[in-house]
């Protein structure tokens, strides 16, 4: 996962050192054919779930928030680093707790950015492994790259936490394939989107939306349209009251160059909504530029 040190025979950069002994890591016609290879998501709902906990915890890095991130470990979770000191493999504990505050401490330095793709979920009863790759940055300095495998179980509230948390790291020759690493910026803005749904928070959703942006839509026949703008501001400020029985999830992002677009699914008690995304990449920054959605009533 890239986020503590393990010493290691591979060289690393001497200023990531200095973060002490932690890491401080128009247009959619197509898509009504668009190819099966693009649906690369989670398949089941407790796959959503799992994908939500894990990039939950992600979100909290960037952020550097560590109460969002703590609310992703089950009690008594530990992280363990794999690695190598004089050529002899070594495996380094740390209790979630110690990983919790590391982010606590490094309030106000760089982003903790860990990018991750070709994940892979498997889930038995109430059991749960995922695996994937990563590249950890520091702020917008690379780090190194590995493998993360979490452990995952279901709660007595229901809940899926990491009970366990193993990764790789290496430090040198390092290329991440640049279209994953463009992948996992793609679902940051999205994950901005959703958590402004599960929070009500307006600066979730200026985080998604370019202020150019229209969402468009069907009613009674008829094309409707509203601003971004006039959609931010409709934004409540808190969870809706029915929260803990609404369900979202990306279902897919499919990216050329510096323009994408992204499936996802909003699960609510009585409907759901499909939204489709477009997004580019300006000034450096992902954005969505137009959203068009469906809403689909249950009887």
């Amino acid at each position: 996962m890239g986020i503590f040190r393990l010493a290691s025979d591979q060289p690393c950069n001497q200023s990531l050192l200095a973060m002490r002994r932690f890491y401080i890591p128009i247009l959619f016609a197509l898509l009504v054919a668009w190819p099966a290879s693009a649906q690369h998501g989670p398949v089941n709902p407790a796959e959503h779930e799992i994908m939500e906990v894990i990039e939950t915890m992600f979100d909290g890095m960037r952020a550097l928030d560590a109460d969002m991130v703590a609310s992703t470990f089950a009690e008594g979770a530990v992280l363990n680093s794999s690695g190598s000191r004089n050529g002899t493999p070594i495996v380094q504990s740390t209790p979630m707790a110690g990983f919790v505050n590391a982010i606590r401490q490094s309030a106000g330095g760089p982003a903790w950015d860990e990018r991750i793709w070709n994940v892979q979920i498997e889930v038995q009863d109430n059991l749960a492994t995922a695996w994937m790759d990563y590249a950890f940055f520091a702020g917008d300095r690379f780090s190194h790259c590995g493998s993360n495998t979490f452990q995952l179980a279901r709660q007595a509230d229901g809940h899926w936490r990491t009970i366990a948390l193993a990764d790789t790291r290496v430090m040198s020759g390092c290329e991440p394939d640049p279209a994953d690493l463009e992948e996992s910026l793609v679902r940051v803005a999205l994950r901005h989107y959703l958590r402004g749904h599960a929070t009500g928070q307006a600066s979730e959703h200026q985080q998604a939306f370019h202020e150019v942006a229209n969402l468009h839509f069907m009613r009674d026949g008829a094309l409707q349209t509203v601003t971004s703008a006039e959609y931010i501001g409709r934004a409540s400020g808190q969870p809706a009251a029915d929260e803990a029985e609404r369900r979202r999830w990306i279902d897919w992002v499919d990216i050329s160059g510096d323009a994408a677009v992204g499936k996802i699914t909003l699960d609510y008690p009585g409907a759901t909504l499909t939204d489709y995304m477009q997004l580019l990449k300006v000034d450096g920054q992902w954005k969505i530029v137009n959203k068009i959605f469906s809403v689909e009533n249950e009887e």
